[in-house]
């Protein structure tokens, strides 16, 4: 008979690739874990980036680094520019990104401005902000758009611009310091309290600015001996006794000036009176164009025709700065690109200043030399591309630059004042980059 074994039962050796894709996914749910750890112990997810931009927009715009037409949720390039502004001004990294210390300063300038102009401290420049900052300006006979720019804000008492700066000497001279300065309409008459607070030291910053000073809000040696020899300017065109002591002789004899000459009578040297009496207000810098600091453009020799003319001019002036609170050579202290290019067609002839872009689009209907299908537009050196969706206002026409060449790959050269707060040559496409609108050519060119 025969018989069977029982089979021996032997142990299997370990699978080791199994053993590691255990491991790994023992590995991968840890990290997992410890990820949501840290999310929950970091706090809530911040809110979606486009409303955090908004926000800054708004707060950009109500303190008037960026236009209200900026106000669109994108981080753009005049968001970042506008960013940087306010950096340089409050003594941040100027880097043009809106991380937590800019954010936590832009927030904190506006809660002072809503508690100036009495509404809830939110930290958004909103609707109702706007219309609390209208108010103030009213009661305060200022201009009245809500915004708080300089003025306003020196009115608020409000340092606009962060530096080491402080006043210096007795009550007496602090109050000689600001009869000066409300004297040239530099600060408002109530100004004068012998107090060295944000108002003076903002009207400070503004005088140094405008006469080529180092612009850091102290009133040392060389700033008040400017100040005292423009008063004494002044006081010798009103034909009143000069002492560099802007008091109540000197704002009578300045009114008399006014009347004879048919100026408002205010008592005040601001900027027509001035250049009524041939001052120079605004003192230019060395540097093209007449410096960073002020004063008239510096022009070569121009020649050739209509358009050779424009573009000598322009690029004579590409690295020139502005100054202060958008202040520039060619126009009034504002957004000033299109001061830029109607100065630029001036230079060739072109009777023609605006300081809106739109209105090179009624220039271009009205003489002829209008295109608005830009991918046979031909554009040629000398013509203005006009930038947004059309003329009707500054929210929908927001830049305008000068074309120095066609490059033929759908694409142009243009020179651009107000972009990086200077004159610039940028590369634009005329179809699919930043939208522009239309190209307009000068007359006779």
């Amino acid at each position: 008979m025969s018989s069977h074994a029982s089979p021996t039962l032997t142990a299997r050796p370990p699978d080791r690739r199994s053993a590691a894709a255990t491991g790994r996914r023992l590995l991968a749910s840890l990290l997992t874990l410890a990820a949501a750890l840290a999310a929950l112990l970091a706090g809530p997810v911040p809110a979606a980036h486009a409303l955090d931009v908004s926000m800054l927009q708004r707060g950009l715009s109500g303190l008037s680094y960026l236009p209200r037409s900026g106000v669109d949720g994108s981080y753009g390039p005049q968001t970042r520019d506008s960013v940087r502004h306010f950096q340089q001004d409050n003594a941040l990294d100027v880097d043009g990104d809106a991380g937590p210390l800019t954010m936590a300063a832009l927030v904190a300038k506006v809660k002072r401005v809503q508690s100036a102009a009495g509404t809830p401290q939110d930290g958004d420049y909103g609707n109702n902000t706007l219309d609390a900052v209208r108010n103030y300006q009213r009661s305060h006979h200022l201009d009245v758009d809500g915004i708080a720019g300089p003025q306003t804000m020196g009115e608020m008492n409000i340092d606009r611009i962060v530096s080491s700066g402080s006043g210096s000497g007795t009550d007496s001279e602090v109050k000689l310091l600001q009869r000066n300065l409300a004297g040239l309409g530099y600060l408002p008459l109530t100004g004068v309290d012998g107090a060295y607070g944000p108002r003076t030291k903002n009207a400070v910053l503004s005088f140094q600015s405008d006469n080529d000073l180092e612009v850091d809000g102290i009133a040392g040696p060389q700033t008040k001996g400017a100040l005292t020899a423009k008063v004494k300017q002044v006081q010798a065109a009103a034909s009143t006794p000069a002492d560099g002591d802007y008091g109540n002789n000197t704002l009578d004899a300045v009114r008399n000036y006014q009347r004879s000459h048919n100026l408002e009578v205010d008592g005040i040297a601001g900027p027509r009176t001035m250049e009524a009496m041939g001052i120079a207000r605004e003192i230019g810098g060395s540097g093209p164009g007449g410096g960073a600091s002020g004063g008239s453009p510096t022009v070569p020799p121009l020649s050739g025709s209509v358009r050779d003319k424009i573009i000598q001019a322009a690029r004579s002036q590409i690295g020139v700065e502005e100054w202060g609170d958008n202040c520039n050579p060619y126009g009034r202290c504002e957004a000033w690109c299109a001061h830029f290019a109607s100065w630029a067609w001036e230079q060739a002839g072109i009777n023609f200043h605006s300081s809106f872009s739109g209105d090179f689009y009624y220039y271009g209907r009205d003489h002829g030399t209008l295109r608005t299908d830009l991918r046979n537009a031909a554009p040629k050196p000398g013509d203005v591309i006009l930038f947004g969706s059309g003329p009707a206002n500054t929210s929908t026409s927001v830049h305008v630059g000068v074309i120095e060449k066609d490059n033929g790959d759908g694409t142009v050269t243009t020179i651009e004042g107000n972009h990086n707060d200077r004159v610039e040559r940028v590369t634009r496409r005329l179809v699919g980059g930043w939208p522009a609108y239309a190209i307009v050519s000068p007359s006779g060119g």
